[in-house]
Formats: structure tokens, C-alpha cells, sequence
């Protein structure tokens, strides 16, 4: 399906538009694939012109500045649309306008104006890569693109009037990831669909057989699939060097049938460009007994990923008592369960460090996920899931591995690691006494006399069940927590007859003057049958963070 606005694209390359329609046609290509499509066809097929009788020439390495390079200079060597006459312009030059204009530039073509060098274009090196235009596309798959690690793809299965269509491959010693399309016969975009995934290596084994699953949803125009390799293998040597990934389904949006894809993998690209950092007896003893030792950290196109080890001594467990809801077969609607699980003071997530470049500039930062926006101080974070192995028992304690994942860190440069925060998970058992009916009147204020924390509670809504589904009640929470502590866990509450409920608490933190963390939101009480008289509000831990020092030296080479 062509986009409705083509037939522009050859007025504006004619210079047969107004003004104002050649900038709204600007605007629009910038967002629309299709065009963008076209357009890249245009702009290949006049290199064919220009190069018809050139062999194959090796690719020239393009360096991270290479696009805003080419955008300068065409910016300089063609002059503005102001001081041009019609009559002076080519179609071809009226073609490159809209190219400049929307940032949709051939890396083999455009590499004649900084380098003199033609860059080949077949794996991939195109600048106007879905991957790179794409709103939601990270650094790290831009990054990819311009590495020349994204494959354009034509493939397509059809059946049932329905066809599944591969676009573009991204193959990373970190992540694969695939954009594609499905759509039925008028080209109407299916959104009811999940395809199976397989990589498969020269040996039958399936990698993504033991995995937990993909990233994958939709992707602007089209969709996109995504598995982190680094969740799979141990380090990018580890990569198998030839895989074929299956995309396969046997129902789309009800219809029943088979829709199969296979796209080879080279991987040796990826994994020759991934630089690493090993590290040898790397370690830190925190005051607290928490041990960390730095092990390694890779740079590759599309990310960097740190991987270090913990270790806690068995004194460094807690007894928590939980109130969660169950979802499974036999309660759809949810199940109040209160079980006790026995939980680590520490985790390797659960720390805050920087990593500063020799101009002190902080090019990536770890701080804790569940860290509201005010108070964390995360950088350039891939949440990508991170691999926690079983723990392995030593003497000194419990062994855990830990990835953490950042957009990527390129080029040759010193850096340095410098670690400021451990977070430690504690204890508490509060009990807060209150009359529902009573806070509109007056909002009730307690103190958690062990941790110092004040809370105030007001504003009590009841929203009644109807049919199944059961009743909720809501209040406005507000507080001023204890020194040195970030977050309250575990939420629960009584009600006048003893019956533990699960209280989910939602609130935006800051920091005052003092430092102290300060809360203000809502706490919300579902699944009750009744409006309650009155209720007990207790959490069951809360959040630490002590302030460390350690520094490690480090260089990408």
C-alpha cells in the first residue's frame, strides 16, 4: 500500500508545491515509514546512476559523528531555499532537500562528501533505518545502525489472507531484535497476534528455549520483537558465530494456519565489534557485610553491560511476613494471601554508582529501579532483564551474579566506576489505627517511633463492588520518612473484624532541605466486600541507603 502523500514526493522533487505545502510534506515524511521508504528507493537508485560501473569496494569504517558530519556539510555546500530560484533547481537537488530536512540520509551516498569513500549499504549502514527513525527506538539500536549492524529484510509469509512480514534485523552481541509488520489483505495493520520465537545454532540448540520471553509490542507503523542475548550468554565470546532465528505462529486474530520465517544470523560482526574490560580482584567490603566484586564490564554497539558479583553473609536474611493477591485458575478475580519468605537484606540491583569520563562527565549511573523519578539518580539505563543465577554457598556467604545494562559507551576513553550508595532492606511492624468515616473531617497523623517516619492519612473514598467484582477503598497518604530512609514496602491492612488485606501504595517522592524523603499519593485497599469501619495500615519493611565510597580505574582500548 502506497502512503496517500506520494504523489507529493514526486511534486516536491519537480518543485511544483507551495511553500507551505513543501513544509507540511517535510513534516510528514519525517513520521511516515512508507515515504521514507520511497524516498530511500529514490536516493539508491540515483547512487546506480552515479555509480554504475563501481566494483565492490570494502566498507570504510564511519566513525559516531558521521550523520551530524554530512547534515553540516550539505547544510553549507547547498544554499537556502530563500535565496534559490526555481529555474536553477534539478530534481535531484530538490530530492536531497527533503532528504536534509528530514535527517533521512544513504550512508553510501553521503559518505562521498566527508570521506570520499563509498561505505557499502548492504548490511545495513543506512541512517533512515526503521530502527533509527522510530520515536521509541533507543541510543543503543541507533547506535547499532550506524555500526552497520541492522539488516534490511524481504521476507514474508502469507496465509489465510493474512501476511507476516519481516522488515528489519538488528543482530548485537547484546540483543536481537526484529521490526516487522502483519496485515491482512487491504493492508489493515493486525494487532491480535504473538509470534513464536527460536534461535537456533549449527548444532539444533535452541537458546531461547529455557528463556523467559521477548520485549515486543507495537513499533510506531510496524512492531517490533526483541531477546537480550546478554540474559542468555555469559560474555559475547560465548555467542555462537552463525544462529537462525524462527519467527512462527499458528493462529493470528482467530484464524488458524501457518505463518513460518527464517532469518540467518552472522554474529561474527557483532561480536568483533564488542570491545571488553576484565577486571582481577576487583573487590569492596561494605561496613554492612555486603561484599562486591567488579568482574567485567563489555561495550558493545548497542549497549554496555557491567557484570559484577555480590556476596551477603547468612546473617543478612530476613523473616518477612507478606499480604500479596493471587491471580491463577481458580481465582481470576484474585485472592488475598498472606505467606512468610525468607528474603536478602541486599541485592546486587540495589546499589547506586556513576560512571564519569576523564572530564567528570557522568556518561552512565545505576541507582535502585524501584527509586521514584525525584529521588534516583539513574543515567543512560537499559532495563534489559538482568541474570541472577542461583545463588552459589561459600563460606564468606551467598554468591549472586548481576548484569546491569546501559545504553552504549563508545570510542577509546579513560573512565571510572565510582560507587556512592547501598541500599539495605529492613524490618518493621507498624501499626497505624484509624476510622475510615472519620478523615474527611480530620486526617490522622501517626510516628513510627523505630524508624522516625511520620505519616498522615486523609481524604477516605469508598467505591462499592458491583456483581463479582468486589468493593476498593482509597486515601490520600502523605510522610516525612526517617533519616536515611528512601522507600516503605510490604503494605497491609486490618479491618475491624482482623481480615488482612493487600494495600497497594502509590506516591511521588522528593527531598527536602535536610535531605529526609518526603511522600505524597495514595494508598488503595481492593477486593473488600464490604466498606470498612475501621482499619489497621502497617508495612512490613522499608528501605536504608548508606553512603560508600570505592573507585576503580578503568579504560576502553
Amino acid at each position: 500500500m502506497k502512503c496517500f502523500m506520494f504523489n507529493q514526493l514526486k511534486l516536491y522533487v519537480n518543485d511544483e508545491l507551495a511553500p507551505a505545502e513543501s513544509k507540511g510534506l517535510e513534516q510528514h515524511v519525517e513520521n511516515c515509514p512508507q515515504c521514507q521508504k520511497h524516498l530511500q528507493e529514490w536516493v539508491e537508485g540515483m547512487q546506480e546512476e552515479d555509480f554504475p560501473d563501481i566494483p565492490d569496494i570494502p566498507e570504510a569504517p564511519v566513525p559516531d559523528a558521521f550523520t551530524d558530519e554530512v547534515m553540516d556539510k550539505l547544510s553549507d555546500a547547498v544554499p537556502p531555499r530563500s535565496t534559490r530560484k526555481r529555474s536553477s533547481r534539478t530534481r535531484r537537488q530538490r530530492g536531497w532537500d527533503i532528504v536534509k530536512k528530514t535527517g533521512l540520509v544513504v550512508a553510501g551516498l553521503t559518505a562521498l562528501v566527508v570521506t570520499g569513500t563509498v561505505v557499502s549499504p548492504t548490511f545495513a549502514n543506512y541512517v533512515n533505518s526503521l530502527f533509527q527513525i522510530e520515536k521509541d527506538s533507543d541510543s543503543g539500536m541507533k547506535n547499532a545502525v550506524n555500526k552497520g549492524l541492522v539488516q534490511k529484510l524481504e521476507q514474508k509469509a502469507t496465509d489465510q489472507g493474512i501476511t507476516v512480514e519481516a522488515k528489519e534485523l538488528l543482530a548485537d552481541s547484546m540483543r536481537i531484535a526484529v521490526i516487522y509488520d502483519v496485515y491482512d489483505e487491504s493492508g489493515k495493520k493486525i494487532e491480535d497476534h504473538i509470534l513464536n520465537a527460536k534461535l537456533i545454532d549449527q548444532n539444533g540448540k535452541d537458546w531461547f528455549e529455557d528463556d523467559g520471553g521477548d520485549n515486543s509490542g507495537s513499533h510506531g507503523e510496524f512492531f517490533i520483537t526483541e531477546r537480550f542475548l546478554n540474559e542468555i550468554f555469559e560474555s559475547s565470546e560465548a555467542i555462537p558465530d552463525q544462529l537462525t532465528l524462527h519467527l512462527e505462529q499458528t493462529e493470528i486474530a482467530g484464524k488458524t494456519g501457518k505463518w513460518s520465517l527464517e532469518v540467518p544470523i552472522d554474529m561474527k560482526k557483532a561480536k568483533e565489534a564488542t570491545k571488553t574490560v576484565v577486571f582481577q580482584d576487583t573487590a569492596f567490603q561494605s561496613p554492612q557485610g555486603l561484599g562486591i566484586e567488579l568482574k567485567n564490564i563489555e561495550f558493545s554497539p548497542s549497549a554496555t553491560r557491567v557484570m559484577l558479583n555480590t556476596i551477603s553473609p547468612k546473617s543478612a536474611y530476613l523473616d518477612v511476613e507478606r499480604t500479596s493477591i493471587l491471580y491463577d485458575r481458580k481465582n481470576p478475580r484474585g485472592a488475598i494471601i498472606t505467606e512468610k519468605e525468607r528474603v536478602p537484606a541486599f541485592l546486587g540491583e540495589n546499589m547506586m554508582y556513576e560512571i564519569t569520563n576523564e572530564k567528570g562527565e557522568v556518561v552512565a549511573a545505576w541507582d535502585m529501579k524501584s527509586l521514584d523519578d525525584g529521588l534516583d539518580k539513574k543515567e543512560n539505563v537499559l532495563f534489559t532483564p538482568r541474570t541472577e543465577e542461583e545463588p552459589e554457598e561459600k563460606a564468606e556467604g551467598d554468591v549472586l551474579n548481576w548484569w546491569h545494562t546501559f545504553g552504549p559507551i563508545q570510542g577509546e576513553q579513560k573512565l571510572k566506576l565510582e560507587l556512592q550508595k547501598i541500599y539495605e532492606k529492613k524490618l518493621a511492624s507498624p501499626k497505624f489505627d484509624l476510622v475510615p468515616t472519620e478523615l474527611d473531617k480530620k486526617a490522622a497523623t501517626f510516628k513510627d517511633e523505630t524508624t522516625g517516619s511520620t505519616f498522615t492519612f486523609s481524604s477516605f473514598a469508598w467505591e462499592p463492588g458491583n456483581g463479582e467484582d468486589l468493593g476498593e477503598a482509597v486515601m490520600t497518604i502523605e510522610g516525612t520518612l526517617g533519616k536515611g530512609i528512601v522507600e516503605n514496602h510490604d503494605w497491609s491492612v486490618k479491618d475491624e473484624n482482623g481480615k488482612t488485606y493487600y494495600a497497594s501504595v502509590s506516591t511521588e517522592s522528593t527531598r527536602d532541605k535536610d535531605g529526609r524523603v518526603q511522600i505524597k499519593g495514595e494508598i488503595s485497599i481492593p477486593l473488600l466486600k464490604q466498606e470498612p469501619k475501621k482499619l489497621t495500615v502497617s508495612y512490613a519493611t522499608y528501605m536504608v541507603e548508606h553512603d560508600v565510597k570505592w573507585e576503580v580505574p578503568f579504560e576502553i582500548k
